[in-house]
């Protein structure tokens, strides 16, 4: 397995993980998969635009070429963002998530976060405990009404 980092430029290399991480969290959720029905990888990847370059990390995982994971981090002033990262599920507990995610912890340290958070849907107990194994606690809930 090789760990690399992309720029912006190469982003589309991402897109078919990109895609497996949206149908994920669309099949998980039992209330909201339907706000992943209309996600789409270029207008999701257009935000990263506004950052600048050295404050936006990318990296991909990849076994004989094929990129099975990847992680997208950003900075704002002394407060990182893991903004989005997925393993195919056929890779994971192989450690790559693992690997990817200490990259990019390391990165957000040595570019003066001094806080990190991430987003994860209460259902993702999974993610949610692998994160804590990082150290992330709980800091907020958000609750959604859906309005038929």
């Amino acid at each position: 397995m090789n760990i690399k980092d992309i720029s912006m430029k190469e982003i589309d290399a991402i897109k078919d993980v990109w895609e497996k991480n949206r149908e994920y969290h669309q099949r998980l959720s039992k209330e909201f998969g339907y706000l992943y029905d209309g996600l789409n990888f270029h207008d999701r990847m257009k935000g990263f635009l506004s950052y600048d370059p050295s404050l936006l990390k990318i990296s991909v995982a990849e076994i004989d070429g094929v990129i099975v994971g990847y992680c997208i981090s950003v900075c704002d002033g002394q407060i990182g963002e893991i903004a989005t990262l997925h393993v195919l599920s056929m890779y994971r507990k192989e450690g790559i998530g693992k690997k990817l995610i200490l990259r990019h912890l390391d990165w957000l340290k040595k570019v003066g976060c001094k806080e990190i958070t991430i987003t994860v849907s209460y259902e993702n107990i999974e993610t949610i405990e692998f994160y804590r194994s990082f150290g992330f606690g709980e800091n907020t809930i958000e609750m959604r009404l859906k309005m038929i």
